[in-house]
């Protein structure tokens, strides 16, 4: 019986040797793309996603949308003082200081996708956490999320900083090289490039855990990712249940789901 030596079609990062296996449907669509981040070798049928896709200057920057003071019998929500260099968000976002003055209230998603960002002269141009659907379900129902935290003797009588942030600060859906829509086979396929970049790339974990590492000691952090993604999450921030309330929100992510806690 003659076997079939084809290589199985697999996707890895440049300068990353460690190949993962893609669908056939997406290895063609890829294949077809005329994307100037992808490499090909049609022999093996592997793809190589340039590290120019993966550059600081395309990195999300992580930001403060809101600030909530919670009283004993009220919560009033205001918008954050927009950071200049941030102006062309949807929102009133600020930079995240690493060395708050305030507890933080931090909503964890895994990655930006496409309203993340925008295309000028066929570049990729970063514009901040959370834009499109995402950003709008998050400000349509900020207040009942709060009210949820307040209910489970989560906040204090003060003044909170609302941080949303990415945990990779990439586009590891890929959108704008395949700008195909995410069907099963490309959720697949964000899922396998987001857990690519999380083990391969310690910089981007070390960055995260940096990040939440600097927030004021009983902080509030939801990890809002996609299912798929959420163990990854957990794993990093169960070793700080001494530190922060640790949640994981179900049902719409982050806006007024259900929560159950980190252990």
């Amino acid at each position: 019986m003659e076997q079939n030596n084809t290589p199985k079609p697999s996707i890895q990062l440049e300068d990353y040797p460690l190949l993962t296996e893609i669908s056939e449907q997406v290895y063609k669509q890829l294949m077809s793309s005329p994307s100037k981040y992808l490499y090909f070798d049609e022999i093996k049928r592997s793809i190589t996603i340039k590290k120019a896709f993966f550059k600081k200057n395309k990195q999300i920057p992580n930001v403060v949308r809101y600030l909530a003071q919670v009283n004993e019998s009220d919560i009033h929500i205001h918008q954050a003082k927009r950071y200049p260099l941030l102006d062309a968000s949807q929102f009133e976002d600020d930079i995240m200081a690493s060395s708050p003055k305030l507890k933080t209230i931090a909503i964890i998603l895994e990655s930006p996708h496409v309203d993340e960002y925008t295309l000028r002269e066929e570049k990729l141009i970063p514009i901040a956490a959370a834009q499109g659907t995402i950003g709008r379900k998050i400000e349509a129902n900020i207040e009942k999320l709060l009210w949820n935290l307040k209910r489970e003797s989560l906040l204090k009588d003060e003044l909170y900083r609302i941080v949303i942030m990415n945990a990779i600060p990439y586009q590891t859906s890929l959108y704008h090289i395949h700008q195909k829509n995410m069907d099963n086979s490309f959720r697949e396929l964000r899922d396998k490039i987001w857990i690519k970049m999380w083990s391969e790339i310690s910089s981007i974990r070390n960055e995260f855990n940096k990040q939440i590492n600097s927030f004021k000691k009983d902080s509030i952090l939801i990890n809002s990712c996609t299912k798929s993604i959420k163990p990854f999450i957990n794993q990093e921030l169960v070793r700080l249940q001494h530190k922060f309330f640790l949640l994981e929100s179900f049902i719409d992510g982050a806006m007024g789901g259900k929560f159950v806690f980190i252990k």
